[in-house]
C-alpha cells in the first residue's frame, strides 16, 4: 500500500505513525478502503496520537470517524448514520451521539490510496468518542480531562468497544463464529438456520458481556447486541453472501433485465399510470438511488439496512421539497399515498446501478428476522419502521419481477 503524500499541515504528525491511522489500515482495511473508493466525499478523522490513552481500537470507534459528506454542506455522517459537523478548524458532535464534543482540527491533508481519487484527512484533539488526554495541556488540566471523560461501569462510551476490552469473551466469541463457518453446511432454502445459529452465538455472547460488565440499562444492552451481532455477520460476510448471490443468480439475471428493459424512467412511467397522473415523475430520486448503491460496498445486513431506510427517507424527504414547489407556483399540492412511496422506489431502483438485488434483501432478512424480537420495546418502533422500508423495496423488485412475466 503506497504511502500518502502530504499536501498542508498545521501541526506536524506523521500519520503513518499514528496508532489510530496504523490499526484503520492494517485491521479495519476494508473500511479504509471505503474512504479511498468514495473520494472527495470522504472525510477520514484521526485523533492525534498524543491524545489517545487505547492502542487498540475496535470496529465501532474505527466506523465513528469516517464520515461521509451529507446534502447540507459542512455536515456529514459516518457509517453508523451519526451526525457530525465540520466548520472552519473544529468538529462538532450532533444527531446520535450521546455526548457532545467540539475538537479542534490540528492538521489536513489529502490522501491517496489504491490509485484512487483522494480524500481528506483532519488529525483532531482528540476521538469523538472514548477516554482522551488533551493534548499539551498540563498535568492537572489532563487529569481533569482523563476524569471527565473516563466512563462510569457501564457507560454508554464504553459500551460500544466491550467486546474488544473482554479478551476472554472475544476470543470465545470469535472461536464460536469460524467453528460454525467451518462445520455447518449452507443448503439453499435453509438460510433461516443459519440466521437462527448467529443469533444463538451473538446472544450468548451478549448476555456474557452485560454479566460480566454488569449492564443493565436496556438501552446498553441494545447497544451491545447490536455491535456483537454486526461482528458475526462481519467475519461470515466472505461465507454467507457468496451463498446467497449463488442460490439467487438466476432470479437475478431475470430481475436485471427486467430493470434495464425500460430505456427511460418516461417508458417506466408509462407502465404505472397512476404514478404519472400524480406528477411522481418530477420528484429527483437519484439520491435515492445513489444511497441504494451503498449496500454494493455494505459488509453487514445492519449496514444494507441503513443504507435502505436512508434511501426511504430521501424519498420523504424529496416528496416534501417537491410539495413545497408546487405550492411556490400556485399548484395544488398533491397528497402522497404509500402506492406513491412505492411507485418512487421503483423509479429509485431504475435509475440504480445495484447488480446484486436479491442477495442483499436475502442478507437483510437474515438478520431482520430476529432483530425486533431481540429488542426492547423502544426498539421495535425503529425496527417496524426500518422493515417497512425494506417491504417497500421488496415491493419494488417485485414489480420489476411481475413484468417480465406481462410485457
Amino acid at each position: 500500500m503506497a504511502a500518502p503524500a502530504r499536501a498542508s499541515a498545521k501541526v506536524e504528525e506523521d500519520l503513518m505513525q499514528n496508532p489510530f491511522m496504523q490499526v484503520l489500515r492494517a485491521s479495519f482495511e476494508g473500511i479504509y478502503r471505503q474512504a479511498a473508493e468514495r473520494g472527495e466525499r470522504t472525510v477520514l478523522l484521526v485523533p492525534c496520537a498524543e491524545c489517545l490513552e487505547e492502542k487498540s481500537f475496535g470496529q465501532v470507534f474505527a466506523e465513528t470517524h469516517l464520515l461521509q459528506a451529507a446534502c447540507v454542506p459542512g455536515c456529514y455522517m459516518n457509517l453508523l448514520g451519526q451526525g457530525v459537523e465540520i466548520k472552519d478548524t473544529s468538529v462538532s458532535t450532533h444527531l446520535g451521539f450521546r455526548e457532545h464534543r467540539t475538537c479542534e482540527v490540528l492538521q489536513s491533508e489529502f490522501v491517496r490510496e489504491y490509485d484512487m481519487d483522494p480524500f481528506k484527512v483532519f488529525v483532531i484533539d482528540r476521538p469523538l468518542i472514548g477516554r482522551y488526554t488533551l493534548p499539551g495541556s498540563p498535568a492537572a488540566d489532563r487529569a481533569q480531562a482523563k476524569s471527565s471523560t473516563q466512563a462510569a461501569p457501564g457507560a454508554m462510551a464504553e459500551v460500544d468497544d466491550l467486546l474488544e476490552k473482554t479478551p476472554a469473551i472475544r476470543d470465545d466469541f470469535f472461536e464460536q463464529v469460524f467453528r460454525f463457518r467451518k462445520t455447518f453446511v449452507q443448503v439453499a432454502g435453509c438460510e433461516s438456520s443459519t440466521a437462527e445459529r448467529i443469533r444463538e452465538i451473538a446472544a450468548e455472547t451478549v448476555q456474557r458481556l452485560c454479566k460480566h460488565h454488569k449492564l443493565t440499562l436496556p438501552s446498553q444492552i441494545r447497544q451491545v447486541d447490536f455491535n456483537v451481532s454486526r461482528q458475526a455477520y462481519a467475519v461470515l460476510n466472505a461465507w454467507v453472501f457468496p451463498h446467497l448471490s449463488q442460490i439467487l443468480s438466476e432470479h437475478e439475471t431475470r430481475l436485471q433485465h427486467a430493470i434495464r428493459s425500460y430505456s427511460s424512467s418516461d417508458e417506466l412511467l408509462s407502465d404505472m399510470p397512476e404514478a404519472g397522473h400524480r406528477r411522481l415523475g418530477r420528484v429527483d430520486i437519484r439520491e435515492c438511488s445513489k444511497e441504494l448503491e451503498l449496500m454494493e460496498k455494505a459488509i453487514t445486513p445492519h449496514e444494507k439496512v441503513a443504507c435502505i431506510d436512508k434511501a426511504h427517507s430521501l424519498l420523504q424527504q424529496k416528496v416534501a421539497e417537491g410539495a413545497k414547489s408546487t405550492q411556490a407556483v400556485g399548484e395544488s399540492p398533491v397528497e402522497i399515498t404509500g402506492d406513491d412511496v412505492l411507485s418512487l422506489f421503483i423509479l429509485a431502483v431504475h435509475g440504480s446501478q445495484v447488480k446484486q438485488f436479491l442477495a442483499h434483501i436475502a442478507h437483510v432478512e437474515m438478520y431482520l428476522e430476529g432483530a425486533a424480537g431481540r429488542s426492547g420495546s423502544s426498539e421495535v418502533a425503529r425496527f417496524e419502521e426500518a422493515g417497512y422500508a425494506v417491504c417497500a423495496l421488496q415491493a419494488a423488485l417485485e414489480f420489476f419481477l411481475r413484468s417480465t412475466e406481462e410485457r
